[in-house]
């Protein structure tokens, strides 16, 4: 965890952002079944799509980013999805409350194997300070193992950013070596970020390996950005006063429209999520402290620092 720590922290300058690619799941229909493996569960292999099963790879049609799976098996193999399991792009939200970006997202549960999900590559050419943001949600239950060996019983979640110009890894989360529920990252909406290289190109991936059904992990609204800087269009676009404040904060726009308000504690949160027809955000809830205020408007995202008294 000290790494998002420290990385969410990167965020807490004043600058906007120009997005790059993204995608929230809100594309690919939504199917609420579960999805069932045809290939053979004791070897490597790309997922497939089935009929009215839900989507676990997706083609870009120029809006939301692709992205495609596959299932490894374990090293003594198991059933894998060939049993009939929860992934793939959802709506259910009674475990999560609510989808940070729309109404979709992605789950994978019970793989009794190794899910790969693989994004489309992103080309960072010509940009500046570019970076990644996504939100991740993992249940809350009992993981077990270390995740260290590739069996049943060895839980493990690894996304990582693989930069493909210089043949390096960026870590956004590895529980590798750690028994998840140790980690405090359970039951809530978490911010992961990762701070890349111009002029790379560059691919998401998700590792996720659990056993049961009720270990379930949730991601939304990936999305790829450049630092615009501190004077661009879009953070002078945005105001927001008080701040230093107390029970609510006004953000205000020069443009018309609704704006929608992410806000994020030190360690990645998400603590507000609010669609804003006027200017008041009641942050009445909120401990004393800084936290990291994400607003966008239509194509329009900046991100400010907020303090609590």
């Amino acid at each position: 965890m000290k790494k998002i720590t420290l990385l969410a922290a990167l965020f807490l300058s004043v600058a906007s952002f120009a997005q790059i690619a993204s995608t929230s799941f809100e594309e690919p229909a939504v199917f609420t079944v579960q999805y069932i493996d045809t290939g053979d569960p004791n070897v490597a292999h790309p997922l497939a799509d089935n009929p009215d099963e839900p989507f676990v790879n997706w083609t870009s049609s120029g809006g939301e980013m692709g992205f495609a799976a596959r299932y490894e098996p374990y090293d003594t193999p198991g059933d894998g999805l060939t049993d009939g399991d929860f992934v793939g792009v959802t709506d259910f939200a009674a475990t999560v409350v609510e989808y940070t970006d729309g109404l979709q997202g992605y789950q994978i549960s019970d793989a009794d194997g190794n899910f790969i999900l693989e994004f489309d590559t992103v080309d960072l050419s010509g940009t500046s300070a570019p970076g990644l943001s996504m939100d991740y949600f993992v249940t809350e239950t009992g993981y077990e193992g270390d995740g260290t060996v590739n069996e049943s019983g060895s839980d493990r979640l690894r996304i990582y950013v693989k930069d493909l110009t210089n043949a390096t890894e960026i870590d956004i989360l590895d529980t590798t070596g750690s028994d998840i529920n140790d980690l405090g990252i359970e039951g809530a909406w978490r911010l992961g970020t990762a701070s890349l290289l111009p002029d790379t190109t560059v691919q998401l991936v998700i590792e996720a390996r659990m056993n049961a059904g009720a270990e379930a992990f949730y991601f939304d609204n990936i999305v790829f950005e450049a630092v615009l800087g501190v004077n661009d269009e879009d953070n002078n676009r945005f105001a927001m006063f008080p701040n230093p404040a107390n029970d609510i904060v006004n953000i205000s726009s020069t443009e018309s429209g609704t704006k929608t308000v992410a806000v994020f504690d030190v360690l990645g949160k998400l603590v507000v999520n609010a669609e804003l027809g006027g200017d008041t955000l009641d942050i009445s809830n909120l401990n004393s402290g800084v936290y990291i205020v994400k607003i966008t408007q239509g194509t329009a995202t900046t991100t400010k620092k907020l303090v609590v008294r």
